[in-house]
């Protein structure tokens, strides 16, 4: 239960640094959904092909889907992590139905993904603060 306990201190400790580097001081972490934390257990790697409709020009891309354990603040036990050119970048979301964060990174960061996914421990979360504010990332210890 500490290793859990460790985790939340990690988070708080980078909503404190998130807050100092995007000038979001005295913002808080909104009620609900707040904060999800997903300590990963496995990750499975799928890089697809695909057209996205008949008018459509055929596309790819390259994505990460995990599962894992909440910690005891949070309720996801999913992640998905995508790999995507800049021009396609979207806001982190948190899907309560599926209890899944979905994460979009610019491909250019595939190689620091799979570094870090050899790490001793990682996890992925997603915070809310006031204003508007989403913030995710993959969090990786040696």
């Amino acid at each position: 239960m500490n290793h859990i306990i460790a985790v939340e201190e990690d988070i708080d400790r980078q909503i404190r640094h998130i807050r100092d580097m995007m000038n979001l001081a005295g913002q808080s972490v909104t009620a609900l959904p707040g904060r999800q934390i997903l300590q990963i257990r496995n990750a499975r790697y799928h890089t697809a092909g695909y057209l996205p409709n008949r008018a459509g020009t055929p596309t790819s891309q390259a994505y990460v889907v995990f599962q894992g354990e909440p910690t005891p603040s949070s309720q996801a036990t999913g992640g998905i992590l995508r790999f995507v050119p800049d021009e396609e970048m979207r806001v982190p979301v948190y899907d309560a139905s599926r209890r899944t964060i979905q994460l979009w990174v610019d491909w250019f960061y595939v190689s620091m993904v799979m570094e870090q996914l050899k790490h001793r421990r990682h996890y992925l979360w997603i915070g809310f603060f006031d204003n508007g504010h989403a913030f995710a990332d993959l969090y990786s210890d040696p």
